[in-house]
């Protein structure tokens, strides 16, 4: 039986000038095809309506609908902005075109979609991989999609968390998803800058930056770390790259990298081209990075330097031969997420050439 037509009232409130609408309409039997379909879908810009039709502004022109003949009508969010997808600095990369090339860098183990959005979890570890993206249309009203994210992520026992990109100057709760999550109460956590920088951009020269010969992976440098060595006492040099994460990769990882060490490798294995870079003072681990290349980036995660090394140069000739590896393999964009307030870090960063492209915040269902 073909579904009846929605009710006035329903349609008076979703079909409102300005509005962006879809619906679905059924169509007059001289137009059906032999064997169907019976409807057809329009989506756009309502630009005029009365007591029998609605007139609306679509890609294809301008359609106008019969009233008694929609089956359906609901309100959907605008399309996202996008810009160009590359510049020689990155800047010109669009805010969602990032975001989306990013979660490559880390995959999540589950996924599942929300019309456009995509859902990801991977067993709580990392917010990256734990939370629902909200870039494109979800094809249904922001309260059903909503409701679908935080379902699915309860599916799995975790809380449902969703990442909100944004200028790096705006509020987040200034966007329609977040003045409607707001709305519902949920709470807004810390804010992350998105940095990019293009692998031939200059920095402050410096011994972490002087073009030493490069370590292999399997002959550190003899010697033992010291808390009391100098500023410039790992350079690059110090630092062995490979293809896979070598155990002391692992053993100069984050105390949480570690507690998670199952779920991050799991997460590893997703990712088809990778680096692993270890820098070494004498023959011991003090830090490491990795980098994930995706069309024409490399990004750069998971930098960490054990806290007894700090202030010896291990950051610096870790990003430095970050960029090396870029180069050598003709990339030429590189990104990398940063907490905004370690300003440590971000000064580091920025004093390497990188520079803030966007922010993100995650919100979180209030309990």
């Amino acid at each position: 039986m073909p579904p009846e037509p929605v009710s006035q009232s329903h349609l008076t409130a979703v079909l409102e000038v300005g509005a962006r609408v879809a619906i679905r309409w059924r169509l007059p039997d001289s137009d059906v095809p032999e064997g169907g379909p019976h409807f057809t879908d329009v989506l756009g810009q309502v630009r005029a309506v009365d007591d029998e039709s609605v007139v609306v502004d679509t890609r294809g022109g301008v359609a106008t609908v019969r009233l008694d003949r929609i089956a359906l009508a609901r309100r959907v969010p605008p399309p996202p902005v996008r810009r160009p997808r590359r510049a020689p600095g990155g800047e010109d990369i669009g805010i969602d075109d990032l975001q989306v090339l990013m979660t490559a860098g880390m995959p999540p183990l589950d996924s599942a979609r929300v019309g456009e959005w995509l859902l990801r979890s991977a067993e709580g570890y990392t917010g990256r991989a734990n939370s629902a993206l909200p870039v494109g249309d979800p094809g249904i009203p922001l309260l059903a999609a909503i409701e679908q994210v935080t379902a699915w992520y309860g599916e799995r026992n975790q809380p449902a968390l969703v990442q909100l990109p944004h200028p790096a100057d705006a509020n987040p709760q200034q966007s329609e998803l977040g003045s409607f999550l707001a709305q519902h109460n949920w709470r807004f956590l810390t804010r992350t800058l998105v940095m990019t920088r293009p692998t031939s951009a200059t920095a402050p020269s410096g011994p972490a930056h002087s073009p030493l010969p490069r370590m292999t992976a399997s002959s550190p440098n003899d010697g033992a770390i010291s808390p009391s060595l100098g500023e410039s006492a790992v350079t690059r040099d110090n630092v062995a790259v490979s293809e896979s994460p070598s155990d002391d990769w692992w053993s100069s990882a984050s105390p949480r990298s570690l507690e998670h060490r199952d779920t991050l490798a799991s997460v590893l294995e997703l990712i088809p081209e990778a680096a692993y870079l270890t820098a070494y003072a004498g023959d011991q681990p003090v830090g490491h990075l990795r980098l994930a290349f995706t069309d024409g980036w490399s990004g750069v995660f998971d930098v960490h330097t054990d806290p007894a090394s700090r202030r010896t140069g291990v950051a610096r000739a870790l990003l430095a031969s970050a960029t090396e590896v870029a180069a050598q393999r003709r990339i030429p964009l590189q990104y990398l997420q940063v907490a905004a307030d370690n300003l440590a870090a971000v000064g580091l960063y920025e004093s390497l050439g990188w520079r803030v492209h966007h922010a993100y915040h995650y919100a979180t269902a209030a309990r």
